[in-house]
């Protein structure tokens, strides 16, 4: 397991400040002497200790595949703690959130359905709409939200699945929120005052730390590459023109602008039930459909831009190449926008989410460096990539 010291974890408020400064002012001090930082970003549901764990879990099995390249590359490890559990009840003493037991709540606002449909359907809306939609993808997801709680109060039945679907959304919309200030207040700063000193920036998000990190990258910072692992956010978010809409994904001017240096690789799973049944837009029960849309009808157009998570059906209407995972090991990757199948390997199954925290693999973490150019393909497995790297003395 990583050494706790060796790992710079960043905790950061609701609003996206941080919650104690001294590991950022480490972080300043320690960037002229690596060459790359890696920057690792949570999904949904995660408190200051799980981040912790999931992150040293991660960057251990990353240092595995960093042998290789031996001292040619001198690694700083970054990993970015948000409050991800919605209705959070508290801090932690390092400064994290700690969630209310979810179940809890979620049981008191369907009792809250089933007793006063009328008040539950005026309540849904109105803790959505404060989160204002970033762009067209966005906009539809929140339309179909509406509409399927609309339809729960209409029979008077109000399941779980409407209060699931509205804590994805807000959650969604924190991670893109903390990420902006992240990106914009103190990571693209403490690169832009180094200048050509600044080591070379690689993000890796999960699940809606994955949205986290693209808010980032949008609000001004300049990574070399972007690993997006089973990212819950819309698969059209970096589209030239989202279906039903006729106009661009949030993230477009990722694309358009070249934000990133080298590579944006989006990693899906066909056992992602999280992203494939759970998605907040999704009609539950429906499996996801991975083609673009055919001709037809507005609405069902609409209705299957909702449904598409990333994660699940990969980057959509932004030309991506497509690789399997277990094939990237030996061919590369490719530049630009890529989008990694990685269904062997993303299988362990868990209850309701399916195999949506199944990240923790040797392909994965050798993914993200394929995706940073620190390694290319080749026949036996992957190499260091030639010419050999400098370290920044």
């Amino acid at each position: 397991m990583l050494a706790r010291n060796d790992l710079l974890l960043l905790s950061l408020t609701r609003d996206g400040r941080l919650s104690n400064p001294r590991p950022f002012d480490t972080l300043q001090q320690r960037l002229p002497s690596a060459t790359d930082c890696f920057v690792f970003c949570h999904g949904w549901l995660n408190d200051y200790f799980e981040a912790r764990d999931g992150a040293q879990r991660f960057f251990a099995q990353l240092d595995v595949a960093l042998r290789p390249l031996g001292e040619r590359v001198v690694p700083l490890r970054v990993a970015i703690h948000w409050p991800s559990k919605p209705f959070a009840n508290g801090e932690t003493e390092r400064g994290g959130t700690r969630g209310a037991p979810v179940p809890e709540i979620f049981g008191a606002l369907g009792e809250l359905g089933r007793r006063q449909p009328g008040l539950f359907a005026r309540l849904i809306p109105a803790l959505c709409e404060a989160e204002v939609p970033l762009g067209a993808e966005e906009e539809i997801e929140l339309d179909a939200l509406l509409r399927l709680a609309d339809q729960g109060a209409e029979r008077g039945d109000v399941t779980l699945s409407p209060l699931y679907a509205l804590s994805f959304w807000l959650m969604k919309r924190r991670a893109g929120q903390v990420g902006e200030r992240l990106g914009r207040e103190l990571l693209a700063p403490a690169w832009n005052a180094l200048g050509e000193r600044a080591p070379r920036l690689h993000l890796v998000g999960h699940s809606f730390g994955a949205k986290l990190a693209s808010a980032a990258v949008l609000a001004g910072l300049r990574p070399q590459s972007l690993v997006l692992l089973l990212a819950a956010f819309s698969a059209y978010a970096f589209a030239e023109e989202v279906p039903g809409a006729k106009r661009p994904g949030s993230y477009r001017p990722v694309i358009t602008g070249r934000m990133v240096a080298d590579r944006i690789v989006a990693l899906r799973s066909d056992h992602d039930r999280a992203l494939s049944r759970l998605y907040p837009s999704v009609t539950w029960g429906t499996q996801v459909e991975r083609a673009a849309p055919n001709r037809g009808r507005l609405t069902h157009v609409r209705e299957v831009v909702a449904r598409s998570a990333m994660g699940a059906v990969g980057a959509l209407g932004v030309g991506a190449a497509e690789m399997e995972l277990v094939a990237a090991q030996t061919a590369g990757l490719p530049h630009g926008v890529v989008t990694v199948d990685g269904s062997r390997v993303v299988t362990h199954d868990e209850w309701l989410i399916g195999a949506h925290r199944d990240i923790y693999h040797d392909e994965i973490a050798t993914l993200v460096l394929l995706a940073a150019g620190l390694l290319t393909g080749g026949p036996d497995g992957p190499r260091a990539r030639r010419p050999a790297l400098t370290s920044v003395s």
